[in-house]
């Protein structure tokens, strides 16, 4: 939807302090731990280790055994994630003293993209919406599902451990919904008064939770209606190892591996400009005990 006059003179009423008061915090700690590749063409195929062969133990002139490992080749796409903003230069022109209204817009329409973004990591799923690229839930392999109950249950101290002991090279951080790291915390002070840790992102400049030294990301993106027997508005937490080698990360294309603002230039058929705010974006898990989840929670 084009930029409103009613909207633009909100934002130029005379007395109103230069800036806009945010109403809907964003937390980025997601985007400051997730590695970014660059890719040069819309899919990107790679090899992923599928059985090894062991050697024997053999007597003298027995014949030694062959065999070698298989691979399974994974291809994953990139996805187009963009948003026009039609503004017009009349507005633009006349009613950016206290706000400019360019700039106002873009940030909005790139919070919002984040947001996307952020949701499809989680929720993505190619088979549902051939558009979008498979998030944790779909990439998740039943071997690394963990379930809190047979009708769910309660978040427990040892399930958060087992949770992150499946991610057999080490998991870098945890995602949960906010609620379910309340109940942790909750959790941690009911256990000999221990209070939860907090770790100092570099160049992030502030200090994000923790547990058990494996930094908490808030995603609250993440479901709450799961079902698990006779238990239902569930929800999980995720631990991962994040990187381009064996962990799971994100795909760009082009230049930037961030959002990218583009000119698009004059509408057609009115006094307005239209700029373009886009991601070329996907996916990649590359080994599968790389992730994994705890599922049927009921802190939500």
């Amino acid at each position: 939807m084009p930029l409103l006059k009613v909207e633009a003179e909100k934002l130029s009423e005379e007395f109103m302090e230069r800036g806009v008061i945010e109403e809907i915090i964003d937390r980025d700690e997601l985007f400051q731990f997730l590695p970014f590749m660059g890719v040069d063409n819309k899919a990107y195929t790679y090899n992923r280790e599928g059985t090894l062969s062991e050697g024997q133990f053999l007597d003298p002139y027995d014949v030694v055994p062959e065999g070698a490992a298989t691979f399974e080749e994974v291809v994953t796409r990139l996805r187009i994630l963009a948003g026009d903003v039609d503004l017009d230069k009349f507005l633009m022109s006349t009613m950016s003293d206290a706000n400019p209204q360019l700039a106002i817009q873009l940030a909005a329409k790139a919070k919002a993209l984040g947001r996307a973004l952020r949701r499809t990591i989680i929720n993505g799923d190619n088979s549902v919406n051939a558009k979008e690229f498979d998030g944790l839930k779909k990439l998740m392999p039943a071997n690394q599902t963990l379930v809190a109950g047979n009708d769910g249950g309660a978040v427990s101290l040892m399930a958060l451990d087992e949770l992150i002991d499946a991610v057999s090279l080490g998991a870098d951080c945890l995602m949960m919904r906010e609620g379910t790291w309340r109940a942790i915390r909750a959790l941690l002070r009911a256990t000999g008064g221990i209070t939860p840790e907090y770790i100092m992102l570099e160049n992030f400049g502030q200090s994000i939770p923790a547990y058990n030294g494996k930094p908490v990301i808030i995603n609250n993106y993440i479901t709450a209606d799961e079902t698990q027997g006779a238990g239902d508005d569930l929800t999980s937490i995720y631990a991962l190892r994040l990187n381009e080698t064996d962990g799971f990360h994100m795909l760009y294309g082009g230049e930037s591996a961030g959002i990218v603002v583009e000119n698009v230039g004059t509408v057609q058929n009115k006094d307005a400009e239209r700029w373009r705010v886009k991601w070329y974006v996907g996916s990649a898990l590359k080994a599968t005990h790389s992730v994994a989840r705890l599922r049927a929670i009921s802190n939500v």
